[in-house]
């Protein structure tokens, strides 16, 4: 891992190549100073991400409640207890229900993005930067229930803020979130956060502010913290974890710090596709117009229905997935039946998501991009497509997330065609001091309104 840690080559070329020089079920590779198994078989990554999910419940990843309490509680890196408690207090939030009563807090940034880029017609737009605010703009919206206006405003606190929260081009808060995955000690000896302090100070100011204000005013936006608030008051005395103001603070930055830049990257590497495939670009919009034209609007099921949409963005997620790699720690000695190997308790399993994405075994012509590997008819073997991880321990916010990109792509797709320029990176470069897949330079595409 030199070249990752000198910046030399992003994590993701790092294990791809790890994934394509071995050929075993697994390999056994050192990252520093810890062993880790990195496991290529998609059924012994069902036995580990499922079947014996109780085996390797902990994600790798330091904590420490004195120092962070925000990620201590939080679903991402939370262990054993805590995790339960807090993934069971969770899910009834992130039901499709719940979700599709977010859809006009969604609209209402979309018709934002919409009218920013009526404004940009004809013109080379570097869209991570806009991605970036329509994203702050509905996270913001859904989990604070506050209007950030990002797209309508250059000089917003709270995009500043969602910047600075896990901000890759600083080199010390880079070197921070790698630390909690690969030198746990270093986040004891210097007291690392894992997202920037000022920013969850402020962050937790808004969430504390808005509840006081909700309660006051008896405001209902039905979005996270109505949905937290109500989780709260519903607690009875049996409960053996129960919310209190960090705790709940503690989803909404993560919710926050984990929504708004992996939506605007998704969203923003799937156009960039569109603006290279034409004929994928023209397609989609035949489908997102004529689903439009049927109901007069974008509804939740007609959001649902659209085939192609969910085939194109299904495609950009395997061609950037939203993570790298997915990682377990082992609590107990485990014997893997099929090898006889024994993995020692404490030892970190590596899932290689970004070697398996591009497996020609599993998705022929990998480089390509083809939307119809996911149609009905193409079975994708299990385990080895996870942009959104697998298992009990998988993202709670993928309905949220997907819906969310499918809002402002069709919004988009409808009205807009993007093309690329001279401007316009090709091949794609990845920043290699993004432990997350992050493009170098921006994605810089001209905008032509229809």
């Amino acid at each position: 891992m030199y070249s990752v840690a000198t910046r030399k080559e992003h994590l993701f070329e790092r294990v791809r190549a790890i994934y394509r020089k071995y050929k075993t079920p697994f390999v056994g590779i050192h990252i520093f100073n810890q062993p880790h198994l990195l496991v290529r078989s998609p059924e012994l990554l069902k036995k580990i991400l499922v079947k014996d999910f109780d085996k390797f419940i902990n994600r790798n990843i330091a904590t420490n409640e004195s120092i962070d309490p925000i990620s201590f509680h939080t679903l991402f890196a939370s262990k054993d207890a805590t995790w339960r408690n807090v993934r069971g207090k969770m899910t009834p939030v992130f039901t499709s229900g719940k979700i599709k009563l977010m859809l006009p807090l969604m609209k209402e940034c979309a018709k934002d993005l919409n009218a920013y880029l009526t404004k940009c017609n004809g013109e080379t737009v570097e869209f991570r930067k806009v991605t970036k605010k329509y994203s702050v703009d509905i996270i913001s919206s859904c989990a604070f229930g506050i209007n950030s206006n990002c797209l309508k405003n250059a000089d917003s606190e709270i995009m500043k803020m969602a910047t600075k929260l896990i901000d890759f081009d600083s080199f010390v808060r880079s070197i921070s979130i790698f630390s909690f995955f690969f030198i746990p000690k270093f986040v004891n000896i210097f007291r690392l956060t894992f997202v920037d302090k000022t920013a969850s100070d402020y962050l937790i100011d808004v969430f504390k502010g808005t509840i006081k204000e909700r309660e006051e005013k008896k405001i209902v936006r039905n979005d996270l913290i109505d949905l937290l608030n109500h989780l709260r008051k519903n607690e009875t005395v049996n409960d053996t974890y129960k919310f209190d103001d960090m705790k709940m603070a503690a989803q909404a930055i993560s919710f926050f710090s984990a929504g708004n830049d992996t939506t605007s990257l998704t969203i923003s590497f799937t156009l960039y596709e569109l603006a290279l495939n034409k004929e994928v670009q023209d397609r989609l919009r035949q489908e997102v117009r004529e689903s439009f034209d049927e109901v007069g609007d974008f509804t939740y099921e007609s959001v649902q229905g659209m085939k192609y949409l969910d085939w194109v963005l299904s495609e950009a997620l395997r061609k950037y997935p939203l993570t790298t790699f997915l990682n377990r720690i082992s609590v107990a000695d485990y014997t893997f039946e099929e090898t006889g190997l024994t993995l020692d308790k404490g030892v970190c399993v590596l899932v290689p998501v970004a070697g398996l994405h591009f497996d020609p075994e599993y998705f022929p012509d990998p480089e390509k991009f083809i939307p119809e590997r996911f149609s009905d008819k193409n079975n994708i073997k299990p385990y080895t497509y996870m942009p959104f991880g697998e298992g009990p321990r998988n993202c709670i916010g993928q309905r949220f997330g997907l819906l969310v990109s499918k809002i402002a792509l069709a919004y988009m797709i409808k009205d807009f065609a993007f093309e690329p320029t001279s401007a316009t990176s090709i091949p794609i470069k990845f920043n290699p001091g993004s432990l997350f897949l992050q493009n170098k330079g921006g994605i810089h595409l001209k905008v032509v309104k229809i």
